[in-house]
């Protein structure tokens, strides 16, 4: 049995596209919504259901599957791959999980050759907590590889896929295994036919992988440990690892199950306060020529409304020039408009008008407030007419996603930053692409226009911050002090200082006439994802990963309040004109809006 192109399922709620992938049980397709969403459905192999040796064991396979389907759409975590439904197609039971766009982990490896100590250990550690949630529901992935972590297009973000060897545990009750493992990540147990279940499973596998990531080599298989095959640490392969790291790795992958951590924090304790012997240590360094206040009186924020209507994550924000109005884009490709004051929703861009077709990652007004501009997933920028929600054009150009746009200070230009590598500026008034700025080696994650519209700041996934002259497209200089991707980029009111965020958890501020780094902010325990300043240039603020938002004293770089109420990664945070309103989104699906008492 393979599905063909075109073939319905679940009643014409999915149609097939293509087929993605299979392994000894399972076979994968690619499939698209009613709504023209894609989607991975996954099912049996009628060879198995109908192999000699599974006849008398079919409706058990099949509830199996069901059962483990059930476990996993209860496992609901931003690093583990989202199940929407379960149904029949006939004997054949199917789990519709979310399609991610982006890269196996294992072939951007491939690529790398070897991964950094920090940036093998941010995916780590993101699938560490992944794990301790499917744990604690009873489950047990079995199968944990390179080849089974993507990595999000355009974000920082590991999510763990192929559940399909997962088997529910009992901890340490001994139970049956099955012939399906990976050699070099597959702990001994599972070479056994009969052993116990537990975290110890795929604590072996994570620490094989983080081994594997820093190694570019494939640790040998416990079978052949078992034959006195020694296990090289994998310092041995790259001197630059950290000893602690290279411990961790050693004791999660004992050959014994009982000398392994038996829980996966436990494990990723041992990796604890050492990220990694290349990374610079982060201190807080202020310079003598930011002018301190005497007296910084304290600030109390609350929340006073939290908006919810988006169906999926919210990417994106933006408040009109005059402080009215709150633009929201999500993953539910929508666009949405809200009163800032009251959290009134006004309108929803997509319902009359076409809209993007992916995601929603990057909004702004115009500096007259008249224009929207968004930049999707689906490769294009579109500009809207606020007051009616008419979409005026489609900017199209870019050949990968769009992860930020940016009026300059005078509304004539736009500016964009893509996954393709590029930042492309635009005429407003026709449209026309004007110039496409190249130099950096990864995608662009943030563009800002300084106050003066002379300068272009972007940040990318290549670990630097660059400078551009707008009228010419020179670039002016390279920033060089994070050691992972530059996520935001954001000029002061006066144009004198650039903050930037980092999935190194820090924020920098860099004095533009210099081009030199004034202090270093730390705070954050994950990583920061947008910054902004207050309109009279007093107050930063950021969102994280941390699922906080903190407030920092611009001048001094003293925090000054952590806000706490999303329970999901923060993505954006964006002030009001007056600087008392504050507004953040989430992966949560909502928008808080907060304000100073």
């Amino acid at each position: 049995m393979a599905w063909k192109p075109g073939q319905p399922l679940f009643g014409g709620r999915y149609i097939i596209e293509s087929k993605l992938g299979e392994g000894g049980i399972g076979i994968t397709y690619l499939a698209r919504t009613q709504r023209n969403e894609l989607r991975v459905i996954k099912t049996l192999k009628e060879e198995i259901i109908n192999h000699p040796a599974w006849k008398h064991h079919r409706d058990k396979l099949r509830q199996d599957f069901r059962d483990e389907a059930v476990r996993l759409a209860v496992c609901r975590h931003p690093h583990v791959v989202e199940v929407e439904t379960i149904f029949d197609e006939g004997k054949f039971p199917c789990m519709v999980m979310e399609y991610i766009e982006g890269e196996e982990l294992g072939k951007r490896l491939l690529r790398m050759r070897l991964l950094s100590e920090a940036e093998a250990l941010l995916y780590i550690r993101q699938i560490g907590d992944a794990l301790t949630v499917i744990h604690n529901k009873g489950l047990l992935h079995r199968d944990l590889k390179p080849r089974n972590i993507m990595l999000r297009s355009g974000k920082s973000e590991a999510v763990l896929i192929d559940f399909g060897i997962a088997r529910d545990f009992i901890p340490n009750v001994i139970q049956k295994h099955t012939v399906y493992r990976t050699p070099g990540f597959a702990p001994p147990e599972q070479y056994d036919l009969v052993a116990p279940r537990g975290e110890f499973i795929d604590i072996y596998a994570l620490a094989a992988t983080l081994y594997n990531l820093l190694t570019g080599v494939v640790p040998t298989s416990a079978e052949d440990r078992r034959k006195n095959i020694l296990l090289q640490p994998p310092l041995h392969f790259n001197p630059n690892i950290s000893e602690r790291v290279n411990q961790a790795i050693m004791q999660g992958m004992d050959l014994q199950a009982n000398y392994r951590p038996q829980s996966v924090q436990e494990w990723l304790n041992l990796l604890a306060g050492d990220i990694g012997s290349d990374v610079p240590l982060i201190v807080k360094r202020y310079n003598p020529q930011i002018p301190k206040p005497a007296v910084v009186a304290p600030l109390e924020w609350q929340c006073v409304h939290t908006l919810k209507g988006h169906t999926s994550m919210v990417q994106a924000i933006a408040i009109s020039p005059d402080g009215q109005l709150i633009a929201s884009g999500s993953n539910d490709n929508n666009i949405k408009l809200w009163q800032l004051t009251t959290g009134k929703l006004l309108r929803d861009f997509n319902r009359w008008f076409s809209g993007h077709s992916s995601m929603v990652d990057s909004l702004a007004f115009s500096p007259d407030g008249q224009l929207l501009a968004s930049g999707s997933w689906d490769d294009t920028i579109k500009l809207w007419e606020v007051n009616t929600g008419k979409q005026i054009s489609t900017l199209t150009g870019h050949s990968n996603w769009v992860n930020s746009v940016a009026f300059s200070p005078d509304g004539q230009i736009l500016a964009s930053g893509s996954a393709d590598n590029s930042i492309k500026l635009w005429q407003i008034k026709t449209g026309r692409q004007v110039s496409t700025l190249t130099g950096h080696s990864d995608l662009v994650g943030s563009v800002a226009f300084s106050q003066d519209g002379e300068i272009l700041a972007s940040g990318s996934a290549d670990y630097n911050i660059k400078l551009w002259q707008v009228n010419t497209g020179r670039e002016i200089c390279t920033l060089t002090s994070h050691f992972f991707y530059v996520n935001s980029v954001a000029f002061s009111p006066n144009g004198q200082i650039l903050a930037s965020g980092s999935a190194d958890n820090s924020i920098k501020l860099w004095q533009v006439s210099t081009h030199r780094e004034l202090c270093t902010l730390t705070g954050h325990s994950d990583s920061v994802w947008s910054v902004a300043f207050s309109r009279d240039g007093q107050l930063l603020a950021s969102a994280s990963w941390d699922k906080t938002i903190k407030i920092w004293h611009a001048s001094t770089g003293r925090e000054i309040c952590t806000l706490t109420g999303h329970f999901n990664y923060a993505r954006t945070v964006a002030f009001s004109p007056d600087g008392r309103t504050l507004v953040s989104c989430s992966d949560d699906q909502t928008i808080k809006i907060w304000r100073r008492k």
